[in-house]
């Protein structure tokens, strides 16, 4: 099942692209910066359980140098 990314107007999938995609994390106050950075109002009420399961951002939302970070941190 493909991941899509949960920027707003953003059409990438992962069967498309070969980006990494990022769940939100699951730490609430990280989620919650996410989610304004984001600026989708309809994921603000969601857990951050709930976006970490269910919720991916492409890595074309990253600064280059933060991507490589989270990789490292996804794998540790």
């Amino acid at each position: 099942m493909p991941n899509f990314c949960a920027a707003p107007n953003c059409t990438r999938k992962s069967t498309q692209s070969d980006l990494a995609f990022f769940r939100f994390p699951r730490d609430p106050e990280r989620c919650r910066i996410w989610v304004e950075n984001c600026r989708r109002a309809d994921l603000e009420a969601k857990t951050s359980d709930q976006l970490n399961k269910h919720y991916r951002l492409c890595a074309k939302h990253f600064d280059p140098a933060m991507v490589s970070c989270l990789v490292s941190i996804h794998f540790s």
